[in-house]
């Protein structure tokens, strides 16, 4: 609609005017009338009307005052003048100030339409002229930005800065951001349109940078790098906006440069940012720094450093030993301890383990497909195991599929984590308090697979976040054997069958975790009877 607005010093023929005709009819809407070339102003300056009618003669500020006035604030208003039979030569006077034209009092209905219809004709013409020199700076502008980031404006002899001038770019310090969608299938015109949108929101209407697409990606040339407190609020208003779209995308912004030939970099930094996104996306915008940082460190290495919860009603008794970190495991190892985390339902032990994996995957090389593939592998190895003490989890197979399905289009390790991590929960929770004492059968376990480590009670207390002398009780109670005395009897009975064998004494006592030989040899000897080299002999004649 076309915004009006009514002076004239006369109530009634301010008011008539404005119900002389339905102005909405064509396309007019009256957005208020003042009594004065003051009151006028202030309106002006509070609607910004596309057209003014005023009468010519006012006290205080007359008819052509206000126009001069108008004129400076706006050159292109449209202006209808109001005048009697004896204003006429005062009213062609002001019609040398570009006037649209006059209507003599009383104002006749007809000639006010053919007024009205004409200036609409203008108006639209001047609207859809500004509206195509706009498109059109936005169309050369984008081609500039996109013609610098591929190098295709080195064959253009005019200097850089004079045509970025022409389109309105000005700065002293740039920055590329990035937004990259990932869609499967065809690119969908309604989601790209809405991801414009969404960016000319956030970042040209606020005069922050100049939007633009490239390569099935949208980005924005931003006049002023973006603060690091800014990031993750700027990430948040994104997400809520793209919410809705159901699309899957990373952010992330190049560095800062110097002017605008050096743009190309600050899109290069931002492109390998995104292409990596599946390794450095954590939920916020990836900046330089993500390419040596990586992604950041979970606390904890492993189940025996991350203090969890324990199962029993007295899993708090006592304080926990902190543990230091260990040597680095294997995938293997990870994968395993990963099994006991969920069996004892160490719920802050599977979050650290699982981050472990990752970064363990990546660190042996592995891309994106090979460690989603890994993760389904080793989570249906989990599942199995699970599944052998609690049954209950075979009637939740099906969820467990969608739930490998949703790990397999995973956009970035981030996500996987937490995919991985909702699986593992499930099975917690259904394994609950399925068998007393879980704990002393994870511990009798790992005995048996582990006897030639260092085990210690005080080591795995901290797995259970029991203090040691609490967990040795469980034990003791449980097996009828204090923990030092199982792991003896255990490793002895493993030295054995190493001795009949035909091994070394000193190679059995290091292959069942004894480091020192003559504490094998009073070991054995405590449980056997007698010293190991005898044994071997007595089983060789026999």
């Amino acid at each position: 609609m076309i915004k009006v607005l009514i002076v004239d010093d006369e109530p009634k023929l301010r008011e008539g005017l404005r119900t002389f005709i339905d102005w909405g009819a064509y396309g007019y809407e009256v957005v208020d009338t003042a009594a004065n070339g003051n009151e006028a102003l202030e309106k002006y300056q509070q609607y910004l009307p596309d057209l003014v009618v005023a009468d010519i003669r006012m006290p205080g500020m007359d008819g052509l005052q206000l126009i001069e006035k108008l004129r400076t604030q706006d050159p292109n208003l449209h202006i209808l003048i109001l005048s009697g039979y004896a204003d006429f030569s005062y009213a062609k006077k002001a019609m040398t100030h570009r006037a649209d034209g006059y209507l003599l009092k009383p104002v006749d209905e007809d000639e006010l339409k053919d007024y009205l219809w004409k200036i609409k004709l203008t108006i639209d013409e001047e609207r859809a002229s500004e509206q195509w020199k706009h498109v059109t700076t936005e169309w050369n502008r984008e081609a500039l930005i996109q013609s610098v980031l591929t190098g295709e404006d080195e064959e253009d002899s005019t200097p850089l800065c004079e045509r970025a001038h022409e389109v309105g770019i000005s700065g002293k310090v740039f920055q590329i951001l990035l937004l990259a969608p990932q869609m499967e299938g065809d690119t969908d015109a309604h989601i790209n349109a809405l991801i414009r949108k969404t960016l000319v929101r956030q970042f040209e209407e606020t005069g922050r940078g100049w939007v633009f697409a490239i390569h099935s990606k949208f980005g924005a040339l931003l006049k002023e790098p973006l603060l690091s407190v800014e990031l993750t609020g700027i990430y948040r208003e994104l997400a809520a906006e793209l919410a809705d779209l159901g699309i899957r995308y990373s952010v992330a912004i190049g560095e800062k440069v110097g002017c605008m030939t050096e743009i190309r970099e600050s899109y290069r930094t931002a492109c390998d940012l995104v292409r990596r996104h599946f390794f450095l996306d954590q939920g916020t915008i990836l900046t330089p720094d993500s390419l040596s940082a990586g992604t950041d460190p979970v606390a904890g290495s492993g189940i025996g450093a991350v203090s969890g919860r324990g199962t029993g009603s007295d899993a708090n008794s006592g304080a926990s030993p902190s543990m230091s970190a260990g040597p680095e495991l294997s995938t293997d190892e990870l994968g395993e301890q990963l099994f006991y985390a969920v069996d004892i339902g160490n719920r802050d032990a599977v979050k650290s383990l699982l981050h472990q994996l990752g970064e363990a995957y990546k660190g042996e090389g592995a891309m994106e497909n090979e460690i989603k593939n890994r993760y389904v592998e080793l989570l249906t190895t989990i599942f199995s195991k699970a599944l052998k003490q609690s049954p209950e989890l075979q009637n939740r197979s099906k969820e467990f599929s969608d739930g490998y399905s949703k790990i397999q289009k995973a956009y970035s390790i981030l996500e996987l984590n937490g995919q991985a991590e909702q699986l593992l929960q499930q099975i917690m929770n259904q394994l609950g308090e399925d068998g007393k004492h879980r704990e002393v059968k994870i511990m009798l376990d790992l005995i048996h697979r582990n006897y030639s480590e260092n085990l210690k009670l005080e080591t795995l207390s901290g797995i259970f976040n029991y203090n040691s002398a609490y967990l040795g009780k469980l034990f003791k109670n449980t097996t009828g054997e204090y923990f030092n005395t199982y792991l003896d009897k255990v490793r002895i009975e493993k030295a054995k069958h190493y001795l009949e064998e035909g091994l070394k004494v000193y190679q059995v006592a290091e292959k069942v975790g004894y480091t020192n030989v003559d504490y094998f040899h009073s070991k054995f000897r405590k449980y056997v009877g007698t010293s190991p080299s005898a044994y071997r002999k007595q089983m060789n004649h026999a």
